[in-house]
């Protein structure tokens, strides 16, 4: 099992904030949860991008079982056959406390955690994802609280 503690923070208003716990506090509660997914998914996307793009897989099973299952085809340079990633793969565990939400989020294939370690691709997504994440997050937050489109 692949995952980690780092973190990543959104702030928000405190104007704001206040406003919404007062008047709506489940709207601001939705508007967190769901710029945690969008951040997570920013994530998730770029570390799928960089196990890919550094060429550390070989069957897809590991890449596809990031964060959510997708459907990015093997480079089989083995030729050895491989499975799909499956919802059962993938890490995505989300809870909710009153003035936070956490997503844990990876790949629960087998060799997560020594691919994770050997070439720190959370790490680097995150550093990577860092700007979209916050920009996806804070999209979030407005369309959610504030209404528009996207």
């Amino acid at each position: 099992m692949a995952k980690g503690d780092i973190t990543f923070e959104v702030k928000m208003d405190k104007q704001a904030v206040d406003y919404f716990k007062k008047t709506a506090p489940e709207k601001l509660k939705l508007a967190r949860r769901n710029a945690v997914v969008a951040a997570g998914m920013a994530w998730a996307d770029t570390a799928k991008e960089i196990t890919r793009d550094d060429n550390h897989i070989d069957t897809s099973l590991y890449v596809n079982s990031i964060g959510y299952v997708t459907d990015i085809p093997p480079t089989n340079k083995s030729g050895k056959p491989g499975r799909q990633a499956t919802q059962a793969d993938v890490i995505y565990e989300i809870t909710e406390e009153q003035d936070r939400t956490v997503l844990a989020i990876g790949s629960g294939v087998e060799y997560a955690a020594v691919l994770e370690g050997r070439y720190n691709i959370f790490a680097r997504a995150l550093d990577t994802a860092q700007d979209r994440m916050q920009k996806v997050a804070q999209i979030q937050i407005q369309t959610t609280l504030f209404g528009g489109t996207r």
